[in-house]
């Protein structure tokens, strides 16, 4: 593993703050400190099993309401799942049998984003989005792909797999 000025590289991939929160809800001050990781591919496979055994199996699909969880549930779900698998130190109080609050997780949830953020920001800057080399080939649906219409003038899609679902 790559060290620089004495501190190992997958350490910078954490990060830890505290939480100072009244709860209402509660009756009660939560104060603590959290240490929050940045999730790996592994980790975001997990994160969507994790998901999915909160939500029973379901999911939330908009097209077809009532055939799975609501929206709310599902986003739900998604922030405990997320919670479980990045955070990786957490003060004694956390224990999610026990808090009712959800401002409580939301606002941890928001520090633990923020955080994932920071990766996303960084690729952007450099200039590279993480997606590889961009030497224009077949199945990159990211890009708009200049084509010709009926009327032989210029027209633009968004991908292949977009323009297929367009066409009759």
């Amino acid at each position: 593993m790559t060290t620089t000025g004495g501190t190992n590289y997958r350490q910078k991939l954490l990060h830890d703050f505290t939480i100072d929160f009244n709860s209402v809800q509660d009756g009660r001050r939560y104060k603590g400190k959290f240490v929050t990781r940045k999730l790996s591919i592994s980790d975001l496979a997990a994160l969507g099993v994790r998901k999915s055994q909160l939500n029973g199996g379901m999911h939330y699909d908009s097209e077809k309401p009532g055939m799975g969880v609501d929206e709310e549930t599902d986003g739900f779900n998604n922030m405990i799942a997320h919670l479980d698998i990045s955070l990786v130190e957490v003060p004694d109080w956390w224990d999610l049998s026990e808090i009712t609050d959800i401002q409580l997780l939301s606002a941890i949830f928001q520090e633990v984003i923020a955080h994932e953020n920071t990766f996303l920001r960084r690729g952007q800057d450099s200039g590279n989005s993480g997606r590889g080399s961009d030497n224009g080939s077949e199945g990159s649906s990211s890009e708009n792909t200049p084509e010709t219409n009926d009327s032989g003038g210029p027209a633009t899609v968004v991908g292949q797999e977009v323009q297929s679902a367009l066409e009759p």
